[in-house]
């Protein structure tokens, strides 16, 4: 089932305001990535204003791939089981076939203090993962139980020893 969807990119967007270290804030984007990738990306700053005409930057990494998978197997591998059963249940709003696209967003507070958090509020990392190929539901579902090995549904976090 998963072999019809392959991962295209991921992309990793957060804002950082005038009253935030800009620093911090890209040190919160590089911990969601693989350890191996943190000094081979690359950060795009664009320079926006908010309402009140304050500075806004938004920080911006796009990664494509091999790695781009790698980097979807880490973020849901190092999730807490909660979250992850929570991802699995919110999958069908979180997921736009129409774009073929993943959307997830984690705390960017924890994201800086090394700790991968799904997030509903406003202050957060967001997270795109294109898929290529399928534009299907169960795909998707399919390929995210088989990365972190929860191909069965207990969202253990193990990896799995089937063939």
């Amino acid at each position: 089932m998963t072999k019809k969807i392959r991962v295209k990119s991921v992309e990793l967007v957060a804002h950082c305001h005038a009253t935030e270290d800009p620093d911090r804030v890209k040190q919160a984007l590089l911990n969601i990535l693989p350890p191996q990738l943190r000094k081979s990306v690359r950060i795009s700053e664009e320079h926006l204003q908010g309402y009140y005409h304050n500075p806004i930057t938004r920080l911006r990494i796009v990664i494509e791939g091999d790695a781009a998978l790698e980097v979807l197997r880490y973020v849901l591998c190092n999730l807490s089981d909660s979250d992850r059963k929570y991802l699995m249940l919110s999958l069908e709003q979180r997921y736009d076939r129409k774009s073929n696209r993943l959307f997830l967003r984690l705390d960017k507070q924890e994201a800086y203090l090394g700790t991968i958090v799904l997030s509903d509020g406003s202050d957060t990392v967001r997270i795109s993962v294109s898929f290529s190929i399928s534009r299907s539901l169960k795909d998707v579902e399919a390929l995210l139980r088989t990365l972190c090995g929860d191909e069965d549904g207990s969202a253990s976090g193990s990896p799995s020893t089937s063939s």
